[in-house]
């Protein structure tokens, strides 16, 4: 398994919530629309239609808690010191320098560490079952996640601020929210 998956699922923690929300949302926008039929709209409306978005939409749901839950299993799983060291990174949004200073180490120890840490966890996430092709096949309808894997594919890893992830997922998933709602 590569630590591509990894440094994505990390990466995207911290606003699963925040989407998991706003799902709730067009789930019950859908639900309260429907209502309002008009002879032009009778197919979109359609008891099918808003029936299939609910659960296409209630599915999604369902696989960002699923994603946040084996992430904290994984994490859980790991060596304290080195789950710390993620969480730090990833999720609290720290610079390598920040963890440099924070844990008076040179910015090399801390390079060695993070790739450390991500081994650990692509291998905590095998071991619950969750290798790249499973992985693939789970998140295939969050064009957002896939987004931030492909940037974190294409680039060198060190060279991205937290600022670029943070851009790279709010315009992702503004555009795949835009989508379900329209559809």
């Amino acid at each position: 398994m590569n630590n591509i998956w990894s440094k994505t699922i990390l990466q995207v923690y911290r606003y699963l919530p925040r989407i998991v929300g706003t799902y709730d949302k067009l789930i019950l926008s859908k639900a309260v629309n429907s209502q309002f039929i008009s002879g032009a709209n009778v197919a979109y409306f359609s008891t099918e239609a808003v029936t299939d978005a609910i659960l296409n939409l209630s599915q999604r749901k369902i696989t960002l808690i699923n994603l946040k839950l084996i992430t904290e299993k994984a994490l859980k799983s790991m060596k304290p010191s080195l789950a710390r060291f993620l969480i730090l990174k990833f999720i609290d949004g720290k610079k390598s320098v920040e963890l440099a200073d924070k844990f008076n180490v040179c910015l090399r120890t801390v390079f060695r560490k993070l790739n450390s840490a991500l081994d650990s966890f692509s291998k905590a996430l095998k071991r619950l079952g969750y290798d790249d092709d499973k992985l693939n096949t789970m998140l295939n309808k969050e064009t957002w996640i896939k987004k931030v894997y492909e940037n974190t594919l294409h680039k060198d890893f060190s060279l991205i601020e937290n600022d670029d992830i943070k851009r790279t997922i709010k315009s992702s998933v503004i555009i795949d929210l835009r989508a379900v709602s329209v559809n």
